[in-house]
């Protein structure tokens, strides 16, 4: 499939299925899209973990186990209303997704009031619970296109929102995360997609995968910002948007860097945006916004006097 084709055949992957929600209502969401660089990082696992299952090439098929059991899960947004999916990547603050940017920001607003993220969603069970969202932060490239859910710009279609800790633990500690990476080859990428495909004969009840090699491909609309997606033989459906394209020795079985998130596709082709110095740039200014400030040091006790009766204390400092 040429870029062209891509670009004008790609279609938004959000699932319509209904959701309902008691978690609490997040908080303002702002779009920032500047900082100074950092590194790319490795991922983490937070304890050991079943043996996964690898996903299949063309079809997406279940994924089990492994590092993908607790740090990709369902990302239900809009106010319970919709479901895409998401994974946590490795960061400073420790509390950070990638996702879809038509996930959270959509037809000129946000979605995330009341959002939460499930992960290792499977089949109505919440092994980790549920993690309120906290913030969400796109392009503003995707805000200025202003993209309707069936004309998404895909070289901008990503998201890094951050979740709030639950009793003073932050997700990555309990989740683990999956690692990032900010440059790729320029022509095919050994790649795992994820996500939780909702519509056609998929349920959006368990995580699936495909597995092979990206393609990478111009996007060139004259209405739309230039750039690359990535393109790999997949029939996710509507559910899958935001889940994480992995490369790494380790990506078919669940555990790698995010190159990408599931932007668009047709009924064979899954598209993600190509992360480069943009994406960069936006998981930077995320990351640092989420960082916690460290807790001011107690102040040092006053001393004190033991009871005369236990023992007798002499002057301090040499003091009669």
């Amino acid at each position: 499939m040429t870029g062209v084709a891509i670009a004008m055949t790609v279609i938004a992957v959000i699932a319509l299925a209904s959701w309902t929600s008691d978690a609490p209502q997040g908080d303002r969401v702002v779009g920032l899209g500047s900082a100074a660089p950092w590194g790319s990082a490795g991922p983490s696992t937070p304890t050991a973990l079943a043996a996964p299952r690898p996903p299949v090439q063309g079809q997406a098929g279940p994924v089990v186990g492994g590092l993908s059991a607790t740090s990709v899960g369902v990302l239900v947004v809009d106010g319970g209303r919709h479901q895409c999916s998401a994974a946590v990547v490795a960061s400073r603050s420790r509390r950070l997704l990638a996702t879809a940017a038509h996930c959270v920001w959509l037809d000129g607003g946000w979605r995330v009031d009341g959002a939460f993220f499930i992960p290792g969603y499977a089949a109505g069970e919440e092994p980790y619970g549920r993690w309120a969202v906290d913030t969400a932060y796109v392009p503003p490239a995707w805000q200025q296109a202003n993209s309707p859910i069936d004309d998404v710009a895909a070289p901008t279609d990503f998201a890094f929102v951050t979740l709030l800790p639950r009793d003073g633990v932050l997700p990555e500690q309990v989740l683990g995360a999956q690692g990032i990476r900010f440059t790729a080859p320029d022509r095919q990428i050994p790649v795992a997609a994820l996500g939780y495909p909702a519509t056609g004969i998929y349920d959006g009840q368990s995580l699936r995968g495909c597995d092979g090699d990206a393609a990478v491909q111009p996007f060139d609309r004259p209405d739309r910002p230039s750039g690359q997606v990535l393109a790999l033989t997949c029939d996710m459906t509507e559910g899958a948007s935001g889940g994480p394209w992995l490369a790494g020795p380790d990506a078919a079985r669940g555990r790698g860097q995010v190159v990408g998130v599931v932007s668009g596709g047709d009924d064979t082709t899954l598209v993600s945006p190509r992360f480069d110095d943009t994406a960069r740039a936006v998981y930077e200014a995320a990351d640092s916004a989420a960082l916690l400030p460290k807790p001011a040091p107690a102040p040092a006790p006053s001393p004190s006097t033991p009871d005369p009766a236990i023992a007798q204390t002499a002057p301090r400092a040499g003091n009669s």
